[in-house]
């Protein structure tokens, strides 16, 4: 073969399947860029990128059919994945924000949020960090100038919930966004767009994903908003997610309602035996919540996530190391979501102010309950338990 030859008996190789196939998981379409019969036809796509093949930096059909997958069961007319959930967060800010614009971020919310929204201060958007005992409290807060209301029901670390459709009621009066990270129920447990909320985010890492081998985010709304955030903060900040983690994400999704519905009674089990423990002052989940956070939680969730924070009753840093280095089924990780049982000590020896500040002891401990056994996790938590703390 002649070498100016190889390209061309390579390229119509690869148009020309050998056989016509229909794969039974969903293929992974790993290319950068696609091909064009006719210059008129590049054309017609080129003014219409978020909807046409044309370079995966915008759209590719293993990631179209991931988003497709998520709006349907989020309930909202269209979705677009990002390469993380801070890339979905940042370009949605980003996108709806601009110098002058007020943004109300309620409750504890995930800290590189914050972090983002602070740092839109060099250009001129306002931020202001607020933490309610219950949702009306949000409206006293409101100005003129205010854009935006970010938040989490459950919120992270205490997993407090907030009354969503109050939310809606209040920002759709003033014109204000309204914008919930929904990662802690899933888009099977919570449907936030059903009660007026604009836009709902994902972290794809999590639930969705499944198997702690992804990064990813998404946006879910109306298509009017999601197409502007994807031609402005997914265009511009380039936070593109690859056609193999969203072929990932997609293969989470297949077995999401299985997981869900073991993480469901999962943690049930493991709160029953847990919340009566004296060796633990406080445990932040709506399971275990008031009467108004189970009223809350009966009319906004239809399952229970299984993450959730436990304060030890003994502020004891030794103690807290030996609980947390005698676990021998849950490990110590970030993140959440996967088959493993995790804690996340939110004590790091050097922030004791910003815990103090966000109303956390030093002996707050997230923890997440996977797939294994909930009685084996049960087990493994008071054996720890009994060697720090001593046995009850």
């Amino acid at each position: 073969m002649k070498a100016e030859n190889y390209a061309d008996i390579v390229t119509e190789v690869d148009k020309e399947p050998a056989e016509p196939f229909v794969p039974m998981a969903p293929e992974i379409v790993q290319t950068s860029s696609f091909y064009f019969a006719t210059y008129e036809q590049f054309m017609a796509d080129s003014a219409d990128e978020k909807n046409h093949f044309i370079y995966t930096r915008g759209s590719n059909p293993t990631i179209r059919s991931l988003e497709d997958k998520l709006a349907w069961l989020e309930g909202g007319e269209k979705c677009k994945v990002f390469a993380s959930g801070m890339g979905a967060i940042s370009s949605t800010l980003f996108t709806l924000l601009r110098a002058g614009d007020h943004i109300l971020m309620v409750n504890t919310i995930y800290g590189e949020a914050v972090s983002f929204a602070k740092y839109l201060a060099k250009f001129g958007v306002v931020l202001d960090k607020i933490d309610v005992g219950n949702t009306d409290e949000i409206e006293a807060h409101i100005t003129e100038q205010t854009k935006m209301i970010y938040f989490e029901s459950p919120s992270s670390q205490k997993f407090e919930m907030l009354d969503l459709e109050k939310i809606a009621a209040m920002a759709k009066t003033k014109k204000i966004y309204t914008v919930i990270d929904g990662t802690w129920a899933s888009p099977l447990f919570q449907h936030p767009l059903d009660h007026g909320i604009d836009i709902v985010i994902h972290s794809l890492s999590k639930y969705i994903g499944g198997h702690s081998d992804l990064v990813g985010g998404a946006v879910i709304g109306k298509t009017n908003l999601v197409d502007n955030i994807f031609a402005n903060g997914h265009q511009a900040l380039g936070a593109v997610i690859s056609p193999f983690d969203a072929w990932l994400a997609i293969r989470g999704i297949r077995t999401l309602p299985v997981r869900m519905a073991y993480v469901d009674k999962a943690i049930r089990t493991v709160l029953d035996q847990l919340k009566n423990d004296p060796r633990i002052a406080k445990i932040d989940h709506p399971y275990c919540g008031d009467a108004e956070q189970q009223r809350l939680a009966s009319k906004y969730l239809s399952g229970y996530g299984s993450l959730f924070g436990m304060d030890m009753a003994d502020e004891d840093f030794d103690k807290l190391k030996v609980f947390v280095d005698s676990l021998r089924v849950v490990s110590i990780g970030v993140s959440w979501g996967g088959f493993e049982s995790l804690a996340l000590p939110s004590y790091k020896g050097n922030n004791k102010e910003n815990l103090v500040a966000r109303g956390l002891p030093i002996s707050h401990i997230r923890m997440y309950v996977g797939l294994e056994d909930p009685q084996t996790i049960v087990t493994d938590i008071q054996q720890a338990m009994d060697k720090a703390y001593g046995k009850i």
